[in-house]
């Protein structure tokens, strides 16, 4: 039978934060899911995770090939079955009502993307339990969707894609940053996404440990970034004139000054 939704994890080492994740999944009202786990590193603790936390509906691959999870997202996206489509990471996690409150705005019929509200905690993964430190939930309902051809402010587990409006595209892994955003654009230049209020996805940061999300590595802190925004904005062209100052101005204001017809 097919799901409704399909859940694309990517992964590497962290099983107590993976464990956490899918916990998180299995506790989901709306149980009308299957779980696509691509991992890019095994470790015994992992393995054991996936021994116990992945049902019969579910789909594990160890994939060969650099690290990242560009790869691990194409690959799982690829064994998707569901009508929906949506990625998490495996250190963050959904509250029990995420699925619930996303699935009758997803049966709409003119239903392409959505996106809901984000909760951010913050912990320390040292620690025993993983403490939450603090949390903070952001409704995004105000914010202008044509500002996500400038910068991106909707994290990736808060967005759900109808599975047949992807054909076609993938996470670019030779980018050091920005391939959420990247991807995101890719979606856009097809359909914008559209706010349901609520859900329940939640970002976890560790300010404490340096180098805790794969996004607060070296290679995504630095000129790279400022690169990797140079590429996105060469593949994706802003759609209109107002676009295109406001992406001149935000690389100006890092000391880039480019025309505007640049972009």
């Amino acid at each position: 039978m097919q799901p409704f939704f399909s859940i694309v994890m990517a992964t590497h080492n962290r099983p107590a934060t993976l464990a956490r994740a899918i916990a998180s999944l299995r506790a989901q009202a709306c149980a009308d899911f299957e779980i696509l786990l691509v991992a890019d590193a095994l470790d015994g603790e992992t393995a054991g995770v996936v021994a116990r936390d992945l049902g019969p509906a579910d789909s594990f691959l160890k994939r060969t090939g650099a690290n990242g999870p560009a790869v691990s997202r194409n690959q799982g996206l690829a064994l998707a079955r569901g009508e929906w489509v949506i990625f998490l990471d495996d250190d963050d996690t959904f509250e029990p009502q995420h699925l619930a409150t996303l699935k009758p705005h997803c049966e709409r019929a003119d239903a392409q993307v959505l996106f809901t509200d984000i909760t951010v905690v913050t912990e320390d993964r040292q620690q025993p339990g993983i403490p939450e430190l603090s949390r903070q939930t952001t409704p995004l309902a105000g914010a202008d969707v044509s500002t996500l051809w400038v910068k991106n402010f909707i994290p990736l587990h808060c967005l759900a894609y109808r599975r047949s409006l992807l054909q076609g595209l993938s996470f670019d892994a030779h980018l050091a940053s920005q391939e959420d955003w990247d991807w995101l654009l890719g979606v856009c230049s097809r359909a914008m996404p559209v706010h349901v209020p609520g859900g329940g996805a939640v970002m976890h940061k560790d300010y404490v440990n340096p180098g805790a999300r794969r996004g607060q590595q070296e290679a995504s802190n630095n000129t790279t970034v400022v690169l990797d925004f140079l590429h996105v904005y060469r593949r994706w062209p802003a759609p209109t004139p107002e676009l295109k100052a406001a992406r001149a101005g935000l690389l100006k204001g890092v000391g880039l000054a480019l025309p505007v017809e640049w972009f």
